[in-house]
């Protein structure tokens, strides 16, 4: 599966999910985006449903830098874990091929994304981009056709060890900054910050 095919995928169980696929996720309520990915998977071939984890992983160390965990940081109200922000980038596949891309080039593009918006204007912390489920679509996708809560890791272990991939960072690659250096983020991502300020900034 090449990365078209990876997107070609997502976009379809975005069509799938309709509205609910431009709005953040709420806490207790399961992932309508990554539910309708699951049964776009599930069309899939079973090697198909391991190849497209394999992309998906390729395809969010794009957004492994210290912009997008500062971006992160600021929309998910200062919440900065290593499973936090892997949910995050995560999160940001779900949005579609051209909110990711465009985070890619700059993060701060999010500013502008409905479901930012609406997160940004919410009176409570319940709203979240971060989408844990799914990460592990391809997962549930492939258990729920074998049978076999053990499968899924056993078959990735394999195509992993055929590909040999290089071993992952343990962090971006790029030069850390202060995280919670307001100037830095006026500076870096002036438009999150100016939609976030008055609601996140401020309390400290």
């Amino acid at each position: 599966m090449d990365v078209d095919e990876f997107w070609s995928v997502v976009e379809r169980a975005r069509a799938a999910a309709g509205v609910a696929a431009n709005q953040p996720q709420r806490d207790g309520q399961s992932s309508v985006i990554a539910e309708a990915l699951v049964a776009e998977l599930m069309r899939l071939p079973l090697s198909q449903i391991v190849a497209f984890d394999q992309v998906l992983n390729e395809v969010v160390d794009q957004v492994d830098t210290w912009d997008v965990c500062a971006a992160c940081w600021i929309i998910e109200y200062g919440f900065l874990s290593d499973d936090g922000f892997s949910d995050f980038q995560a999160g940001l596949v779900g949005l579609g091929r051209a909110a990711f891309e465009s985070a890619v080039r700059d993060p701060d593009s999010l500013a502008a994304h409905p479901a930012v918006r609406q997160i940004s204007a919410a009176e409570g912390r319940d709203l979240w981009i971060g989408d844990e489920a799914l990460q592990y679509a391809a997962q549930t996708a492939y258990e729920r056709l074998t049978g076999d809560d053990e499968a899924f890791w056993d078959a990735a272990e394999s195509a992993q060890s055929a590909s040999t991939p290089s071993p992952p960072s343990p962090e971006p690659a790029d030069e850390r900054w202060d995280l919670s250096d307001e100037d830095e983020w006026r500076r870096r991502l002036p438009g999150l910050f100016e939609l976030f300020r008055a609601r996140r900034l401020a309390v400290q």
